[in-house]
């Protein structure tokens, strides 16, 4: 088996399969490679860093050659963006939220864990569309194309603002093949998502409104490469292309990355945040801040680099991959989630979803009890600057925030809603932000940056070129684990 239909076959055939597939001298080469001073004292051969779901499944890609692992992991839990809130009702994601049928890693990994999957996909398009509130004032898509303030181009009118950068950039896309965004020979493409949208005929105000309020990559427009753009509208033209269902864990995401932990042959050890990783002669020690100290000949490292950054790594990494480190960008989203006491919605006649271009952000209602029409709560979501405005405020203050205003917006929800939990990534201090993203010109980084820097290896959905999501994050995964076979 070769090496590239390791990495990509997973998509048709699962990892699992595949891994159990490699031929017997890959393995035997794996064994023999274990030092003597490690067989001796018993330390493992590999240290994983991190236990979301890139970590763990190359830990047991690891462990399914025959190589001993040990997995150390910062947090009092796993799963690392997965995160569900477990203790509300329709357990509310707060990072990964579903796959599509075109997760063949995801898939299998979740059928190895065992856990029940659900179809959550037509959850997402029960009831009428989001309102649309600029200002106080509420508009429907046939109110929004006559209202005087929308900047948007005449033939664009009707098109609401949540809808109209992903709609440009599917219609407009410069790549005849998503899978080769980073490819040298596009790198004049990597031009500014603002730049792009200039071309496509939007002024300064729209792309404000369009794109700055909510940004899904970056600050604003002009924070991001518009090839990244077009290599998530690839993947998910590609997931719609596979099916139309989407899935998620039953009883909540993190019940997954519970169950494959659970399934590890080696130790996992958390609450062990990692200060510092210095190699010397062959062998790296990984330094934690309890003073524990861990040894093996090789580290994966699945840390995103907004938390690397903040680790000593002796010698330090040079070129490319240490500006990675330093400078990559990762996306601020704060969220809180309500719960209403009665259907409010039913009593004003309006959407219960709502977009806004002020400080309450995106009113998301969520679908998740047993009964589909039922709305078990809302998640609230901030992106970009505004994430980091509520933080500012700090939790209780952006709860309060959030119950207020929706209830300046809806009367009929006063007096009827609880805020509950408060989540901030950018907050989470062993992540610093959600996911990752590339602004111009960094597109170039990306066959660099997660190259083995002596006996340390990278991976998490950062490192992924082929994916995004939690299915990136497996293929990150993939690569590693053949990295460190040698493959």
């Amino acid at each position: 088996m070769d090496r590239r239909r390791f990495a990509f076959g997973a998509l048709a055939l699962g990892v699992g399969a595949l891994a159990s597939g490699l031929p017997q001298p890959a393995a035997a080469k794996a064994a023999s490679g274990k030092s003597a001073s490690a067989a001796r004292s018993g330390e493992p051969d590999v240290l994983v860093l991190g236990a979301g779901i890139s970590g763990l499944q190359a830990a047991w890609l690891l462990e399914d050659q025959g190589l001993k692992v040990t997995v150390i992991e910062g947090r009092d839990r796993v799963g690392g963006r997965i995160m569900t809130l477990l203790d509300q009702p329709g357990y509310p994601e707060m990072g990964f939220n579903s796959m599509g049928e075109g997760y063949g890693r995801g898939l299998d990994i979740a059928a190895r864990a065992g856990v029940e999957m659900q179809e959550v996909g037509a959850r997402y398009r029960i009831g009428p569309p989001s309102l649309l509130y600029i200002g106080d004032t509420p508009l429907t898509r046939e109110e929004w194309a006559k209202f005087p303030g929308n900047p948007f181009p005449d033939a664009l009118k009707s098109v609401l603002p949540g809808e109209l950068v992903p709609m440009l950039v599917a219609q407009k896309t410069r790549l005849a093949d998503w899978n080769s965004w980073h490819d040298p020979v596009n790198a004049k493409l990597d031009i500014s998502l603002h730049e792009f949208l200039r071309q496509q005929g939007l002024s300064d105000q729209a792309i404000h409104l369009a794109y700055d309020i909510a940004p899904y990559y970056g600050m604003n427009a002009y924070d991001v490469s518009a090839l990244l753009s077009e290599y998530n509208d690839g993947f998910v033209k590609a997931q719609i292309a596979a099916g139309p269902n989407s899935f998620a864990v039953k009883g909540g995401n993190l019940l997954m990355p519970m169950a494959l932990a659970k399934q590890m042959k080696g130790d996992l050890l958390l609450g062990r945040e990692i200060v510092a990783i210095r190699q010397d002669g062959g062998r790296v020690t990984v330094h934690c801040a309890d003073g524990a100290t861990f040894s093996a000949p090789k580290v994966i490292c699945s840390l995103p680099f907004s938390a690397l950054r903040n680790v000593a790594i002796e010698p330090g990494l040079s070129g490319i991959q240490a500006q990675a480190v330093a400078q990559l960008g990762y996306q601020p989203i704060s969220m809180v989630f309500v719960t209403a006491e009665t259907p409010f919605w039913e009593q004003d006649g309006l959407s219960p979803g709502m977009w806004t271009d002020g400080v309450l952000g995106n009113v998301i209602p969520q679908r998740y009890g047993d009964d589909p029409q039922q709305v078990t709560g809302f998640i609230v979501q901030a992106r970009a600057n505004l994430a980091n405005y509520w933080d500012r405020m700090g939790a209780d203050a952006a709860k309060a925030m959030v119950v207020a205003r929706i209830e300046a917006l809806r009367p009929a929800a006063k007096g009827k809603l609880a805020a509950h939990s408060y989540f901030s990534w950018s907050q989470e201090k062993f992540n610093l932000g959600d996911f990752s993203y590339i602004a111009p010109g960094q597109v170039s980084w990306m066959d660099e940056m997660a190259k083995p820097a002596g006996n340390l290896f990278f991976c998490g959905e950062h490192t992924a070129t082929g994916a995004r999501g939690l299915e990136g994050a497996l293929e990150s995964s993939e690569r590693v684990a053949l990295e460190v076979l040698g493959m």
